[in-house]
Order: C-alpha cells, then sequence, then structure tokens
C-alpha cells in the first residue's frame, strides 16, 4: 500500500523556450523572411511574426515560446505506478501468466485512486487492470469509493491495513485471551513481527494440550511452539510454563472451537515428535557423542568439529595461562570436550536454534556440574553483535577460543566477508570477541593469541597462499571491527580517530583502554580551552610536517644548552614537571586528568609562539626547538592523536 498526501490535481503550466536562428540571418536583403526562419516557424507551426528576437549569451537569436498546460495527476501517476510495482524487489518472486510478470506473489487486483477517481492502467499486457476493486478474506468484492475512506472501508471488512495497528491489535488480542485463565504470554518479538506479516485480521485463540508434554525442557516446548505453528507459549502467575498456548488466526472470532481444535491437533503431532527425540537423546550417554563428531564436517577444507575441538583447547589453554585466570585446567578441558555434542543429538538436528541450550540440559542430565552445563551453552554467546556476554571467565575463555579459530581459520583460506556479504557471520564474531576481550581481559595481548590460533591450523592450510596474508587482514578486519563498535556506543568518528590511530601502535593490545581514552576525550572537548588547545596543537604539527618535508634531523634529546630565551625556558621546565605526571597518571590508566594536562602545558606553549621564531637562521637552534616541539607531543600522542584533534 502506497500512500501519497496533498497531491495537486494536475501538474503547473510551464513555458518552454526554443531558438532559432540568429537575428541576422532571419531577412534577406530584401527584407524577406529567410528559409531558415520559415523552416524554424513551419517546425513549431506559427507564424514567423509570432518569433521574438532575444538576447543569449551568443547573441540575438529569434525564439518561439510555447505554453505547456499541466497534465492531470491521474494521467502522470497512470505512468508511474505500472514502473514502480515492476521495480518492487523480492529475493524470490513467480510467474503466472503469458507475459512472465514476476512479482512476489500472483497479483489479482490492483486498487489505484486520485481522491475518488480511478487511476487508470494496466500490467501483464493488459491483463492486470487497475480499479477501485478488491477482495478481504471472502471472494465478495470491495468496493473503494475514494482513496480517503480505504484503510476505513478495509477495516470494516477485516483487514487491517496499518502493520501497526495489526501489531498492536495481536498483543492486545494475545493478551486479552491469557488473562481470562490468570496467565500471561511469552511475547516473542520476532514472532509477534512474523506473525504480524501472516495475518490481515488477527484474532487470538487461547488452546490447550496434555500436562504430560511439560516434562519438555522450557525451552524445547517454547521453541516447538514457535517454529512448527506460529504459538505463543503461556505461564502462569508464578512465571511456570502451563500447557495452554495462544494461536493467532486470521480472521473473525467466528467457530473458533472448529479452529481451536485444529490447532490443538496440529500441535500435539509436533509435541509428539519432540518427545521423541528428547527420550532418544538422553538414552544415550551424552559424553559418547564426542566421537561422533568425528564424522560431522566444520568447514570442508578446515576439517571436523572434532579437529576444531583440539584447536579450541590450545588456544583456550593459552588464554588462560597467559592472563593468569587461574582456570581450572581439567575443568576447561571437560567444558570444550563436551561443548559441541549436542549438535549430533535429534534435538539440534530438528531445532538447530537450540544448540548450546541442549548442550546445558543433556550434560545436567548427564550429571555434568553447574559451571560446566552453564560454559557448554554459553560459549556460543554473544548470539548478536548486542547479545548478551558470557557470565564468567571459563564460559569467556571457551567462547573466545571458539570464535577465533573460526575466524582465523576461515581467513587461513580466504573466507572472509566482502562488501556487505558475510555468510559466515564473521563480522558478528569478531565483534562479540571484541567486547568479550574489552570486558573481561583488557589488557591481553590479542594479536599472541591470533598468532596461536594461526599456528594451530592443520599443515595443509598453512601450506595455502592466502594463510601467508591472514595475519594481516586479520588485523585490519578487528580495527574495523573495534571502530564499528564504538561508532555504534555513540562516539564520534573523529574521536575514534583521535584515539584508535595512536591505539593501532600498540598493536591489538590493550583494548580495554580505548573506551576510557574516548571518555577522557570527549570529557575534555566539553570544556571552553578545547578549541584553542586544537589550534596551538595544529600549529605543532604543521611545524614537524614542515621539519619532516625539509629533512631535518630532529632528535629525542633537547639541549637545554640551546634554550636561548625565556619563553622556551619556561616551555622545556614546564614539560619536565608535566612529563613525569604523565608517566604517573598513565601508569595508572587515568586517561582523564592524563589529557587534562593540555591544559597545563598550553600557555607555556602560547608564549613559545607568540615570542618565539622557531625556524630561524641558526640551524642547530632550529633543530633544538623543533626538538622540543617534538618532545612534548610525542608522549600525548601515545594515547591520543593531537595531529587529528578537531
Amino acid at each position: 500500500i502506497l500512500t501519497i498526501a496533498d497531491v495537486e490535481e494536475k501538474s503547473k503550466d510551464s513555458v518552454q523556450e526554443f531558438n532559432g536562428p540568429s537575428a541576422k540571418a532571419g531577412k534577406d536583403a530584401d527584407g524577406n523572411w529567410t528559409q531558415a526562419i520559415l523552416g524554424f516557424s513551419n517546425k513549431h507551426q506559427v507564424k514567423p511574426e509570432q518569433l521574438v528576437i532575444k538576447d543569449t549569451p551568443k547573441g540575438q537569436y529569434y525564439t518561439y515560446s510555447k505554453q505547456i498546460k499541466g497534465e492531470k495527476v491521474t494521467n502522470i501517476l497512470a505512468e508511474i505506478f505500472p514502473i514502480i510495482i515492476q521495480k518492487i524487489y523480492f529475493p524470490k518472486t513467480m510467474v503466472w501468466e503469458s507475459s512472465c510478470l514476476k512479482f512476489a506473489r500472483p497479483i489479482r487486483t490492483i486498487v489505484a485512486m486520485y481522491g475518488d477517481k480511478i487511476i487508470k492502467f494496466s500490467l501483464a499486457d493488459g491483463a492486470i487492470k487497475s480499479s477501485n476493486k478488491t477482495i478481504g478474506l471472502t471472494t465478495k468484492p470491495i468496493i473503494i469509493k475514494s482513496a480517503d475512506v480505504y484503510k476505513e472501508t478495509m477495516q470494516n471488512n477485516c483487514v487491517l491495513v496499518d502493520q501497526e495497528e495489526r501489531r498492536k491489535r495481536i498483543i492486545s488480542s494475545i493478551n486479552e485471551v491469557a488473562n481470562t485463565i490468570s496467565a500471561k504470554a511469552i511475547l516473542d518479538e520476532s514472532l509477534v513481527n512474523e506473525v504480524n506479516q501472516l495475518v490481515e485480521y488477527p484474532t487470538a485463540v487461547l488452546c490447550k494440550f496434555n500436562e504430560k508434554y511439560l516434562k519438555l525442557p522450557a525451552e524445547v516446548l517454547i521453541t516447538c511452539l514457535k517454529k512448527q505453528q506460529k504459538c505463543f507459549a503461556v505461564k502462569d502467575s508464578m512465571g511456570k510454563l502451563t500447557n495452554y498456548f495462544i494461536n493467532v488466526r486470521n480472521g473473525k472470532s467466528d467457530n473458533l472451537d472448529i479452529v481451536r481444535a485444529g490447532y490443538e491437533k496440529v500441535v500435539v503431532a509436533r509435541l509428539e515428535d519432540s518427545v521423541f527425540f528428547y527420550d532418544n537423546d538422553i538414552k544415550k550417554p551424552f559424553d559418547q557423542s564426542i566421537e561422533r563428531l568425528k564424522g560431522l564436517i566444520f568447514q570442508k577444507e578446515i576439517g571436523t568439529v572434532y579437529e576444531k575441538l583440539g584447536r579450541i583447547k590450545t588456544v583456550a589453554n593459552f588464554i588462560n595461562e597467559e592472563n593468569k585466570l587461574n582456570i581450572n585446567k581439567e575443568t576447561l578441558t571437560r567444558v570444550i570436550d563436551l561443548s559441541k555434542t549436542d549438535l549430533v543429538s535429534e534435538m539440534v538436528f530438528e531445532y538447530p536454534e537450540l544448540q548450546g541450550i541442549m548442550g546445558r540440559i543433556y550434560s545436567k542430565v548427564a550429571g555434568e556440574s553447574d559451571d560446566v552445563s552453564k560454559a557448554i551453552e554459553q560459549h556460543y554467546w554473544p548470539l548478536s553483535a548486542s547479545g548478551t556476554l558470557p557470565e564468567n571467565i571459563l564460559s569467556v575463555a571457551v567462547s573466545l577460543a571458539d570464535k577465533i579459530d573460526t575466524v582465523a581459520a576461515d581467513f587461513a583460506i580466504g573466507l572472509e566477508p566482502s562488501g556487505s556479504a558475510d555468510p559466515y557471520g564473521l563480522r558478528r564474531m569478531a565483534i562479540g570477541i571484541v567486547r568479550m576481550i574489552r570486558e573481561f581481559l583488557p589488557e591481553t595481548d590479542f594479536e599472541k593469541v591470533l598468532d596461536v590460533a594461526l599456528n594451530s591450523l592443520p599443515q595443509k592450510i598453512k601450506e595455502k597462499e592466502t594463510f601467508n596474508t591472514a595475519k594481516q587482514r586479520l588485523v585490519k578486519f578487528f580495527w574495523s571491527r573495534i571502530e564499528n563498535i564504538y561508532e555504534n556506543e555513540g562516539y564520534k568518528f573523529d574521536e575514534e580517530k583521535e584515539v584508535i590511530i595512536p591505539s593501532q601502535k600498540l598493536g591489538l593490545k590493550f583494548l580495554g583502554d580505548i573506551k576510557k581514552k574516548l571518555d577522557a576525550l570527549q570529557n575534555l572537548r566539553k570544556e571552553s580551552s578545547f578549541e584553542s588547545i586544537t589550534t596551538i596543537f595544529k600549529r605543532a604539527n604543521n611545524i614537524l610536517n614542515q621539519a619532516k618535508k625539509q629533512k631535518l634531523n630532529i632528535s629525542d634529546v633537547v639541549k637545554t644548552d640551546l634554550l636561548k630565551e625565556e619563553p622556551e625556558q619556561n616551555l622545556y621546565n614546564q614539560y619536565v614537571v608535566t612529563d613525569k605526571q604523565l608517566d604517573e597518571l598513565l601508569s595508572k590508566k587515568d586517561y582523564t586528568n592524563a589529557i587534562n594536562k593540555l591544559n597545563d602545558i598550553k600557555p607555556y606553549l602560547d608564549k613559545f609562539f607568540e615570542t618565539v621564531m622557531v625556524m630561524c637562521e641558526d640551524e642547530n637552534i632550529k633543530i633544538n626547538r623543533i626538538s622540543l616541539i617534538n618532545y612534548i607531543t610525542e608522549k600525548f600522542n601515545s594515547f591520543v592523536n593531537l595531529s587529528s584533534l578537531q
């Protein structure tokens, strides 16, 4: 449905001007019209006397101005609408008639109106014509008297055309029937949105199944209802799952008993399947499924899931030891061994979205500890770029190792994201890795972890050409994800640039410090002195760039005996004090107070630039003054890029 408001009845009148022959070529020596003028006049069906001489940039020319009346909007839209309809994109389309018009579904009717007038056009070689008639839940035609009453007319015929209104009605209708049994429906956001696109006139129906199916884990029951039948599970007032469920039918509340019986019959069949899968799975010793992972391919070039477990152990143990996490090695190994076993279960084969969840459930049934069971589920976390992070360091270590192995392996064989395409979800995975490192391992050297992951890959992968540049491409890829994270958290692009550029010099290390530096920079920008600070340090940076272009030998040491003028002596003495304070603040990672030291040094820099000629004739003094500027800026540049401050 496309609704356009405040459309004029016709386009505006206009004047189109045509240039003809020059004024000199209009008449011959006898004062008669030339052939050029006569030809121009005949072309526009006017008399030569009606032409007007006008000044143009090229000189004087005969011109003709044609009055063009505005066209009716119904005629204009009749040309535009067929083009719009045929350009609507769908990933999958259908063809249903001889002209091979493609659309998501066969088009039967098109309502196109301007007020109470029909905008007449056709599609598919005239097979489909626009009109003021459509259909709803019955085959009886619905006549739209005008565009203004379309929405109301459809609603009176049990079609809610506004998706927001439909969504509200779905939620209110579900809540209404749930209240009749003093219960509450689990309003899964994705399911609500899906149902909203499946119905035109939603009516909630309260249904029931046998209590025996409540023996299924809640996650299985909810997933079965949602995935197979688009039903909403129901909890009682205590938050416990009940044997009720709610379905949303398309239509009015007629014959609900028959509708309810149909829903219940189909749901019971699905629940029986789930009970069968669950019972079969728990009959088998959970840890015996580890061997079956030898037959489950992780990636055809890289190997099996079983082989992946070995690499995960290597990376996870390195993370544990390098960061002195003190995770019990036996527990860590046990979690990794069992982490993928639910992938060969019947339940996960039927419901892949339950991977990890079934691992937790089955491991608890098998008698594993809470720590092991939780880590089996949470090693998949975060499930999305902004999803919940694992709760403890055991789960984090396994999650990191698993995801890092996947990203490293894919890059090693050249399966990296390209443009908007990311079929393996590596961007999402990388964002999860960075978020976990920032939260739990802020000082870890992530590049070392990448080295371990790459070196753990099979020899056949290391022999590939793509492996040689994998580390370089991975580092670049992760810096892009870091920028993306902070951009989504509301930091400005130039702020990221000012902090991330110096951070990149450290490699993928101390990632937890980036946010502290960004916050410190944001605080400084709020101060009234910030603009003058940026100006003075841009000047300093320009001098340093000029010196580099001249290939001057900038020294790391400032020679105090060459500081001839008082302002440069004062600047040096102040910075010696500031430098010591900076060392202390940076060791404490107190970036807010460290960056505020720019305020301490600024007055001395101002005086220095006002009174001292940096590019003086004495080469030694010039280089020493440039070295003084470099000496001051380098320390700050280690955590904030002064050259790009703005």
